[in-house]
């Protein structure tokens, strides 16, 4: 089976990088509670402290498919577009290579 993947970086507003990071991760219990999502990552960039970026690994694109139009997907996209500088654009991946997680 191939795995896919899902990359978003969010670029906040100026000052806001911590708070979308926060928002982001509060949708947690959601992500847990889907079958196809083994990997799911909230990551604050330390280059840029308002560049948060959101990786999802899922176990097919049906899965990928399901949890953007999920519950985890709803809540972030209904708590922080007023925190952003820029419309998040996501990225449909396909996993190369991989060790752990």
């Amino acid at each position: 089976m191939k795995t896919v993947a899902g990359i978003i970086p969010f670029k906040a507003k100026i000052g806001q990088g911590a708070e979308v990071a926060r928002l982001i991760a509060a949708a947690l219990p959601h992500v847990e509670a889907e079958s196809g999502t083994p990997l799911w990552l909230v990551l604050h960039s330390n280059a840029d402290p308002d560049t948060v970026f959101l990786v999802d690994l899922f176990d097919s694109a049906d899965a990928r498919e399901a949890h953007l139009s999920g519950k985890a997907a709803e809540q972030i996209f209904a708590t922080i577009p007023p925190l952003l500088e820029i419309e998040p654009m996501i990225h449909p991946a396909d996993l190369i290579a991989r060790k752990g997680g």
